[in-house]
């Protein structure tokens, strides 16, 4: 490769990473995390607290809830998307899905997630915490 055309090789590579380095110089705003508190399966079916019969029947009809509550770790407030995915004799059957809008930094939120077309006895809880998502919305503005 002769002279010139090294030079030339050299100076588009040292623009392209100036460039680079120069897109970078955006605002960075503060980290977005949450934190799932407690979670259980709960048949959508209506039953009396305390009548052990009829929760074990309800258990047996469709459909089943996704309930617990969640915190915002995060330093500002969010909107905290949840998603679970459930999977009964290999087969999906729906991913239970809530939004908690405007969760105030460090407050504990309870959710009930809805959209799984099973009965909460062919679940396993185990699977469906294993396949969450937890995606966390900051409400924050960056200064203009």
């Amino acid at each position: 490769m002769k002279h010139g055309a090294r030079l030339a090789v050299a100076v588009a590579l040292a623009l392209g990473i100036a460039f680079t380095f120069a897109c970078q110089n955006g605002v960075v705003g503060p980290s977005l995390t949450a934190t799932i508190q407690t979670i259980s399966l709960s048949p959508t079916f209506p039953f009396t607290p305390g009548d052990a019969t009829g929760e074990q029947a309800s258990r047996n009809i469709c459909c089943c809830l996704v309930v617990g509550t969640v915190k915002n770790t995060s330093s500002i407030t969010a909107h905290i998307e949840l998603q679970f995915p459930a999977i009964s004799a290999g087969q999906s059957v729906g991913t239970a899905v809530d939004l908690e809008k405007d969760v105030a930094s460090q407050a504990v939120r309870s959710f009930s997630a809805v959209g799984i077309q099973a009965a909460c006895n062919t679940l396993s809880l185990t699977q469906i915490t294993a396949d969450q998502h937890v995606r966390v919305i900051g409400l924050w503005e960056p200064p203009q």
